[in-house]
């Protein structure tokens, strides 16, 4: 027949798609920033048309968050279930272990994907500078449990003496992690130097935080 027939598209040709506009966005987000990145540059970066991106994700933000939890939700299925063993312990969970079971899984990801990793946690350290609430729903497992860990931790804490000390031992944490990811994968034994004192800083900055907070409000002069 001299007709030739059309290949039908397979439902993998729309998944390599989606997977080669992320991978775009990823590298682009992480290099350029998420604000400064158009949805044209996603589009030519992959070498698809100009309407790929609504196509297959409707809009820019549907494609971060589709970054996002392309590598975060392992991270996040990570820290709950290291949040659930630290919960099911009888004694109070020590601040060091609460920050270990966040800390463990971003590393883990990143000696698994050293290139992805790095650039996820890169756009994550970006969002989190700026509010972080467009990971407020893909990390609300994680984030529920930690909380629990952390009301646990210091149960004579304010709620907002909580929020705000952890917050800021977070935000310190993930913007470390993102501004030097190569220190993970240094030679020898100086990549869990480099975990250790990560770990002890954040704990350390959580629980000074917290006191101070506790302290203050214990010696607050009433007003009349």
């Amino acid at each position: 027949m001299a007709e030739q027939k059309k290949r039908r598209k397979s439902p993998h040709d729309g998944e390599a798609t989606r997977e080669a506009l992320m991978n775009a966005a990823e590298r682009l987000f992480a290099e350029q920033g998420v604000e400064a990145v158009s949805v044209r540059a996603v589009n030519a970066a992959a070498g698809l048309a100009p309407a790929a991106v609504h196509y297959h994700f409707g809009s820019k933000e549907t494609l971060l968050e589709a970054v996002l939890l392309r590598r975060g939700r392992a991270v996040v299925t990570d820290i709950s279930e290291r949040c659930d063993a630290l919960l099911a312990r009888e004694e109070r969970p020590e601040p060091r272990d609460i920050v270990e079971a966040l800390v463990t899984p971003y590393a883990a990801l990143l000696e698994r994907d050293r290139t992805g990793g790095t650039r996820w946690l890169s756009i994550v350290g970006q969002l989190t500078l700026s509010g972080g609430e467009r990971m407020l729903t893909s990390a609300a497992p994680a984030t529920e449990r930690l909380q629990a860990l952390i009301h646990r931790a210091f149960p004579d804490a304010t709620p907002s003496e909580l929020q705000t000390a952890w917050t800021l031992s977070v935000e310190a944490l993930i913007l470390l992690m993102a501004r030097s990811p190569e220190s993970w994968f240094a030679s020898g034994n100086e990549a869990a130097i480099m975990r250790d004192s990560l770990v002890n800083f954040a704990a350390g900055g959580l629980t000074h935080a917290i006191e101070r907070a506790a302290s203050g409000r214990r010696h607050k002069v009433p007003t009349t």
